[in-house]
């Protein structure tokens, strides 16, 4: 099997910049998609898992692509913790984990590894302590 690698379908410009500063330090490719009727190739395209900021154009394609029988991959959408609707919404189109955006970027390394290093565990680093004076 080739590289394993990951879609993201990310507007934000803060998470896509989380994303891919995530990924490479992880040394895991990502392929982000520009327009939502995009992904449904991106999906198809071979990689191990998707991670999508979910909008109802988002879910249209995502619904629009399972409807036509395309191959599933593991899918984590995130979104913000007050729009249960399209939570909801993301559950029933068959959204593997539907994450509040701070659980999302709380999560990302270990997202990442899970996917692309399964049973790898991500070393946290903690500030190193000042010494004292």
């Amino acid at each position: 099997m080739g590289e394993k690698r990951i879609v993201a379908r990310v507007e934000d410009l803060m998470f896509r910049a989380k994303v891919d500063a995530a990924a490479r330090n992880l040394s895991v490719p990502v392929e982000f998609v520009g327009a939502p009727g995009d992904l449904p190739k991106a999906l198809a395209s071979g990689a191990v898992a998707a991670f999508v900021e979910l909008t109802p154009a988002v879910l249209d394609a995502i619904e629009a692509s399972r409807k036509k029988g395309s191959a599933r991959i593991p899918m984590v959408g995130f979104l913000s913790h007050v729009d249960k609707a399209l939570a909801d919404r993301a559950r029933a189109a068959g959204i593997d984990r539907v994450l509040p955006r701070s659980q999302f970027s709380e999560t990302l390394p270990d997202l990442i590894l899970e996917f692309t290093s399964p049973g790898v565990e991500r070393v946290a680093q903690e500030e190193p302590e000042l010494p004292e004076e």
